[in-house]
């Protein structure tokens, strides 16, 4: 008998640490869980001047074909494994991943707007929102941008004045009130270890009890 997805959606502003929270997940339930990204379905910009892409606006939710991500989120919620996109930041281009999401009965969906669609939030069965303030967000975006984007932290820094925090204000934020939990994950640093304990014991209830 197959068993039906726990579905988890983890959102919070850029640098809160979604995707770490995401692979500490993965890390603990290696054989039992997948993990969904939603940058890896920003649009593909190939058909336009490459000045253009440069100036695109990633933190607004348009560059983001969630349609597609939703149609993905629901084929594993089905038993249906998919073939996820990537994409690469130099050329702002859709690539062919070859990353084939398998259904398990842990599905972990991370990024900016995954509690917004409505959609994508009525799939999930527990809503994160993890709470970190701006400072800090700032620090790690520096660090991951220049380190895995290639961009330079003048840029960085340009774009979180200018794009970041008026979408987090506009779009990111406003969505916590979708949460099931908000953690501050700066101040409540049991939150994870509980967590992972309460999936432990749900897991091996829902293996002995499949639905």
């Amino acid at each position: 008998m197959c068993r039906v997805p726990f579905i988890i959606g983890i959102s919070g502003g850029s640098g809160s640490g979604k995707s770490r929270f995401a692979r500490r997940i993965k890390s603990a339930f290696p054989e039992e869980s997948t993990v969904i990204e939603q940058d890896w379905y920003y649009r593909d910009l190939s058909g336009i001047n490459i000045e253009q892409a440069k100036n695109t606006n990633f933190d607004h939710p348009s560059s983001v074909e969630h349609t597609l991500l939703h149609h993905h989120l629901n084929c594993l919620n089905q038993g249906i494994e998919v073939e996820a996109p990537d994409y690469s930041y130099i050329n702002y281009r859709r690539l062919l991943s070859g990353n084939v999401l398998v259904p398990s009965p842990l599905i972990i969906l991370e990024g900016l707007f995954v509690l917004r669609w409505p959609e994508i939030r009525n799939l999930l069965d527990f809503k994160l929102y993890i709470n970190v303030d701006s400072k800090t967000r700032l620090e790690r975006r520096l660090k991951r941008d220049t380190k895995d984007r290639g961009y330079a932290a003048d840029q960085i820094r340009a774009s979180w004045s200018q794009q970041t925090i008026p979408m987090h204000h506009e779009h990111v934020e406003p969505s916590l009130k979708h949460a099931d939990f908000i953690w501050n994950s700066e101040e409540d640093t049991a939150f994870e270890s509980r967590f992972l304990a309460d999936l432990e014991r749900r897991l091996t209830k829902d293996a002995k009890n499949p639905k």
